[in-house]
């Protein structure tokens, strides 16, 4: 756990850091029960390191090296 908070810091973490404190703070100064929820997300979001990354949250997609065969194969039926 601690290992997560200290590593891999990048400038998105950072900005989510920085966004969630500023959201807390004026969550606290304006008794804004939504922007505190935010704001609580947002430091959560930077301190586990989670979220979507540079590429986006998709699943990664694993290329096949093996070959499909794209020839169809046709059979026809002829009606009495």
């Amino acid at each position: 756990m601690f290992t997560t908070l200290t590593q891999n810091w990048n400038v998105m973490r950072i900005i989510r850091l920085v966004l969630g404190g500023y959201a807390l703070i004026e969550a606290y100064r304006g008794h804004d029960i939504l922007m505190g929820i935010l704001g609580l997300v947002l430091v959560g979001m930077a301190l586990l390191n989670a979220g979507c990354g540079t590429q986006g949250c998709g699943v990664p997609v694993h290329k096949s090296t093996i070959k499909e065969n794209d020839d169809v194969e046709y059979e026809e039926f002829h009606s009495k």
